[in-house]
């Protein structure tokens, strides 16, 4: 259980207001917290001016003498929620090619060790190409046409150009809104990146 401030408190006061104010900026553009076991992602609109200048206006701000944020806040929060033996999730928010989109996702590791893992090759072997890979980094930036994406990455033919989408769409990664054209699909897009972040060395 997270202790609450004591309102009492002139310190306390000020930054349970801060909190409010936060969460009533959260509120108004859409945003509400997700469960660790639920998945969301659509398309919804970034705070509004006015309520983020709200919140920040009721923020104290931070002296040298107080304790610097934590680098590692996500995982601290994790493990405020998920007790032993802990959970895996990641989440993002992310203005792209399709818009704004937030999207998060969690299992408790119980659930992750007793989970058929083959289940998941063929949408993890749609991945496993330079080419497929270059697509989905330009379909990130919107919708696009075959043709366009043959002229963009220099392809031999369109017929290069299928066989791969075929397979990214066989693993859930793409989708075509319409004929000809080809798009990322929304729920894969914070996925995607979350991927990407992953296999960073650095």
């Amino acid at each position: 259980m997270v202790p609450h401030p004591d309102p009492s408190l002139p310190d306390s006061r000020a930054r349970l207001e801060a909190l409010e104010a936060r969460v009533a900026a959260l509120e108004s553009a859409g945003t509400t917290e997700e469960h660790l076991e639920s998945g969301r992602c659509a398309p919804s609109r970034p705070p509004r001016p006015d309520a983020a200048a709200s919140a920040a206006a009721s923020t104290p701000v931070q002296s040298s003498s107080e304790p610097a944020e934590d680098a590692f806040w996500a995982l601290t929060s994790l493990k405020e929620h998920c007790p032993t033996p802990g959970a895996v999730v990641f989440a993002g928010a992310v203005d792209v090619g399709a818009g704004h989109l937030e999207y998060q996702w969690g299992r408790p590791t119980e659930h992750l060790l007793a989970t058929d893992w083959a289940e998941h090759a063929e949408t993890v072997a749609a991945l496993g190409h330079p080419l497929r890979l270059a697509l989905l980094r330009r379909l990130l930036d919107g919708e696009h046409t075959v043709a366009q994406l043959v002229d963009e990455l220099e392809l031999a033919s369109t017929g290069v150009a299928y066989h791969h989408l075929s397979a990214l769409q066989g693993g859930g990664w793409v989708t075509t809104p319409r004929r000809g054209s080809w798009a990322l699909a929304a729920p894969r897009v914070v996925p995607l990146l979350a991927i990407i972040t992953a296999l960073e060395t650095g």
